[in-house]
């Protein structure tokens, strides 16, 4: 077990250590001059050599970038450049990241809490009329994009039944509680219909498969009733693709929070993503890269973590 983890914590920090390296040098092929956006009609030959001295421009590739992963190992993210000149990038990223990781959590407590139940009423009777249904129901939602999602289900909550607030109705948790969860609804509900459905998918296939388990026949035999078997003794093992599908679907959230933030207006991460890249906020995008990066690898370095204590057998193979 612990050699199991030790290798899965070495990959985290290599992969976040390639990934740092291929973004710090793509970012430099952004079109626009990140000097000349900052000065704006200010700008002299002086005062963009003085600036890129500031910023360390005016440094080799390799230079900018040992300098950057010595600050940033340290916890000195540096400053933003354009987006909001001479703001702390900590001091951002700890305002814009608790809307969309309360979005996100929302969204999968919305797919997992239906997914679950879904996929164990429907096992009973494998192919039978209730399992053909939900199957057919949830392909059409797996189909159904988040850019979709997101106005048809505005239209119909916000504006045509006024059930949810609408766009531009983001407060955070500490000044209304109540209002800030109702907000919460919308994104999250949109987000969650393809990650509904594929840990759906994932799960209804994986308990048909241990129904047929020698262990299953043996808790029959017993005399256990089959919600008993289903709840304590198929779920357990069938929840190792469960896990799977959560940290597969993890990019396709992080699309999702991106297209559910920038049509409700939701002031969060994503916002700052696409201001720095307008801007060519190089410090702030690299900050924005390396913390989607973390989050990501960390969520699936957590799903190798949990899988050995499902299933003892991963950590032994």
């Amino acid at each position: 077990m612990a050699r199991y983890l030790f290798r899965r914590v070495i990959a985290f920090c290599l992969i976040l250590l390639t990934i740092s390296l291929l973004s710090f040098w793509l970012m430099r092929l952004l079109p626009g001059d990140p000097i000349v956006k900052h000065l704006g009609t200010s700008y002299t030959t002086e005062n963009a050599q003085a600036f890129a001295h500031q910023v360390g421009l005016d440094k080799g590739f390799f230079a900018q970038y040992f300098t950057w992963l010595g600050h940033t190992l340290t916890g000195n993210l540096g400053y933003s450049w354009n987006v909001s000149p001479n703001t702390s990038i900590s001091e951002i990223l700890s305002k814009t990241l608790p809307p969309t990781i309360e979005i996100a959590f929302f969204s999968q407590v919305i797919a997992l809490g239906i997914s679950i139940p879904a996929s164990v009423a429907v096992v009973r009777r494998p192919n039978g009329k209730l399992d053909r249904a939900t199957n057919v129901l949830m392909l059409s939602a797996y189909s159904i994009p988040t850019l979709i999602a997101v106005p048809v289900l505005t239209l119909f909550l916000c504006v045509r039944y006024n059930v949810l607030p609408g766009p531009s109705s983001w407060v955070s948790f500490a000044e209304d509680p109540i209002l800030n969860l109702r907000v919460c609804v919308l994104p999250a509900l949109a987000i969650s219909v393809a990650s509904l459905a594929g840990h759906f998918r994932f799960l209804r296939n994986d308990m048909i498969i241990n129904l047929q388990e020698d262990f299953v026949v043996m808790a029959r035999s017993k005399g256990l009733t089959n919600r008993r078997i289903l709840w304590r003794h198929v779920l357990r093992p069938s929840s190792v693709t469960l896990l799977t599908s959560v940290g597969l679907t993890i990019g396709g959230l992080i699309v999702g929070l991106f297209v559910a933030e920038v049509y409700l207006s939701i002031p969060g991460f994503s916002t700052q993503v696409i201001a720095s890249v307008d801007t060519s906020d190089y410090g702030l995008l690299q900050a924005c890269i390396m913390t989607i990066a973390f989050i990501v690898i960390s969520i699936q370095l957590i799903v190798n973590f949990l899988l050995p204590i499902i299933d003892p057998r991963i950590a032994r193979d």
